[in-house]
């Protein structure tokens, strides 16, 4: 079983193994947004209410930074369209570590996270152009699990920066992330199919979803609606996921006071982690044999199962436990997103593709904490994890519809297809 767990990522394209080290760097220089609340907090005096405002809009100016990096992605070298943002986001965070006890700061953070959020939708294109449906499970893990490790670390160390040396989680972060973009720089060709590539993909009849296609994206999107509505769908999963950053600290600082629950959370992600690092080779090899929104489907019952019970538990170690519940559910989720994406997305629409979904997903994401901030005016935690818990059902069943759809259409494309032969 061990050998089968590493043999599976062997063999992959040489490619994917530079774009897993240039993770793990950009991952563990990840030390400017874990800290943005408590920046605003101890260092500008910004109010609670003044920091969701400002967070709020941070998240809102994803929405064209992703559609722009998504275009400029589809249109030229996408190496280049990386190199160039990402570049542009450095200088930023390093200009920013001079202002970090300045109003001028927030500013600087806004300018530098809507460039390196242009990168994210490039990123994703070139793990698709690199990978095939036989690779790409295992590629787009293999890479997921490299980031998980650099966020593990990058934090860690910002912690120990944040209190005294509040300018180098600006530098640290400018500096770490110019050693991934240097790496993808020297070492990653242009990841964009060539004229022989998109000749094999049109001629091999289980990838028509990824053949060039003509028109804006909006028609594509038109005339392929299964991405819409995996994006929103997935809204509930977004949802559900934002709370361990919401109604979770409020929970555990209620049952065992804020000096105690800022611990277990901190244990809490600790725990993520690791299972993230032990259960990601295994979950790829038991389900990568099976059709990704069924898997998708599936992973959500960990969340139904994870975070419903929360409802009716104050025992810590029972809490802690369930992190492993939801974790796995996670990974099952994380690691066939990326290729059911990839697999119904035409090579010529990438990257827009990728920007639209990461934007729904997005919305999910700024929504959940705000949506359950009212419920909980008339409500208590455990009935806000109870609503978690249905809003993750009602994922699963959609997941599930959706598959079952795309079970019938395809065995009626293949029956069309016989009949056309015979």
């Amino acid at each position: 079983m061990f050998l089968a767990l590493i043999n599976q990522y062997k063999g992959l394209p040489k490619q994917i193994y530079i774009m897993l080290v240039a993770r793990i760097v950009a991952a563990t220089g990840a030390f400017v947004y874990p800290f943005i609340t408590m920046l605003l907090s101890s260092r500008l005096h910004f109010s609670d209410q003044e920091i969701s405002v400002y967070l709020l809009i941070l998240a809102a100016s994803y929405i064209p930074s992703a559609l722009i990096g998504g275009r400029l992605a589809d249109l030229f070298n996408r190496k280049y369209v990386y190199v160039l943002v990402t570049f542009i986001a450095n200088i930023t965070f390093f200009i920013a570590g001079f202002y970090c006890y300045s109003l001028s700061v927030i500013y600087l953070i806004l300018i530098g996270y809507f460039f390196s959020n242009m990168g994210n939708p490039v990123i994703a294109a070139m793990m698709m152009d690199i990978t095939n449906p036989q690779n790409r499970q295992e590629s787009l893990s293999l890479c997921y699990l490299g980031a998980n490790l650099g966020i593990a670390v990058g934090p860690l160390n910002a912690g120990f920066l944040f209190e005294n040396y509040t300018s180098w989680i600006f530098w640290g972060n400018a500096i770490i992330n110019s050693l991934a973009m240097l790496i993808i720089a020297i070492w990653i060709k242009d990841t964009r199919p060539d004229e022989q590539a998109v000749k094999a993909i049109i001629a091999d009849d289980s990838r028509q979803a990824e053949r060039p296609a003509s028109g804006g994206t909006l028609a594509q999107l038109f005339k392929n609606p299964i991405i819409i509505i995996f994006a929103l769908i997935g809204i509930c999963y977004t949802f559900s996921y934002s709370q361990l950053s919401y109604i979770m600290s409020l929970h555990l600082e209620e049952i065992f006071g804020i000096a105690a629950g800022s611990k277990y959370i901190g244990a809490m992600w600790s725990i993520n982690g690791l299972v993230v690092f032990i259960s990601t080779p295994l979950m790829v090899l038991l389900f990568k044999k099976r059709n990704a929104l069924l898997n998708i489907s599936t992973a959500g019952i960990g969340y139904v199962l994870g975070f419903g019970l929360y409802a009716f538990t104050q025992n810590i170690i029972v809490i802690l436990l369930l992190v492993i519940v939801w974790t796995c559910g996670e990974v099952l989720c994380n690691t066939n997103t990326g290729v059911f994406i990839a697999n119904h997305t035409p090579l010529t629409h990438r990257a827009r593709f990728q920007s639209i979904y990461e934007i729904i997903q997005g919305t999910g994401r700024a929504i959940g904490p705000l949506l359950m901030s009212s419920f909980l005016l008339n409500h208590s935690y455990s009935q806000g994890w109870l609503l978690v818990s249905l809003v993750s059902f009602s994922a699963v069943l959609g997941y599930y519809i959706l598959y079952r759809f795309w079970l019938f259409n395809n065995r009626k494309t293949t029956r069309s297809k016989n009949n056309l032969t015979g």
